[in-house]
């Protein structure tokens, strides 16, 4: 894998949700920012309308290390289904809730890389992440090479595919008690969109392309065997997805 050149910076919050797709009623969330989630915090922030956001995501890699989450909890909000059709009924939703998230992100782009960094320099638009009303704090960004390393280490997250290649499994000192409410989880992750616009007016859009991955908040893999993979700050070992 080439050096490549990134940035890295951490967020951080009261609450954070990353609601999963197809969940209704109950709407669990992710144990780390997904990818598209991610860039569309950035496209936001940067406040060059939603078709940035489109052609950010298709050159966009990222990475994601958990510092810390403090517990999860459900929040209870009341809304219509059926708004905007005649007898449309009110229903209890239950939404999982992280409490006290913090993350450090690392991302690239060959395109973008200097449109990212405006945007975490000087944000146009109010910083949240998932729900609108959910603002985040964003510390510690700063330019960065990330170069390879041959390691049997990966922080947080890999293919699901390598399950076979998992020797064993920790956690960060700081955040053994995470393994007793956020154990290893496999997650399909969408990572592009399929979408047409016209002007500034845009088709509906449909999931073009995921990736299926085994998370580990907190912690990191052992692997069988060393492999090629990108080192961060702080002894971080990160593959980009």
């Amino acid at each position: 894998m080439p050096e490549l050149k990134g940035i890295c910076f951490e967020i951080l919050g009261l609450v954070m949700s990353f609601r999963k797709p197809r969940y209704e009623n109950y709407q669990l969330s992710y144990s780390i920012p997904p990818k598209t989630m991610v860039a569309g915090m950035i496209a936001n922030a940067y406040g060059h309308g939603e078709k940035f956001f489109y052609e950010l995501l298709k050159d966009f890699q990222y990475g994601v290390v958990t510092l810390g989450i403090r517990g999860k909890f459900k929040d209870l909000w009341r809304a219509i289904q059926g708004k905007g059709v005649k007898g449309g009924e009110r229903a209890v939703f239950q939404r999982e809730k992280l409490f006290y998230p913090h993350y450090r992100i690392y991302a690239t782009s060959k395109t973008f890389l200097g449109n990212i960094q405006e945007a975490l320099r000087a944000p146009q638009n109010p910083i949240y992440l998932g729900l609108s009303e959910e603002l985040i704090e964003i510390k510690d960004s700063q330019e960065l090479s990330l170069k390879t390393e041959s390691t049997d280490l990966v922080d947080t997250m890999i293919p699901l595919n390598w399950m076979s290649k998992i020797a064993d499994m920790e956690w960060r000192k700081s955040l053994e008690g995470l393994k007793s409410f956020l154990p290893p989880q496999v997650e399909s992750m969408v990572v592009d969109y399929r979408v047409n616009f016209k002007g500034m007016v845009r088709s509906k859009r449909e999931p073009e392309k995921s990736t299926e991955v085994l998370v580990i908040s907190g912690g990191r893999f052992r692997l069988k065997e060393k492999i090629e993979v990108y080192k961060g700050i702080e002894n971080d070992h990160i593959l980009l997805f």
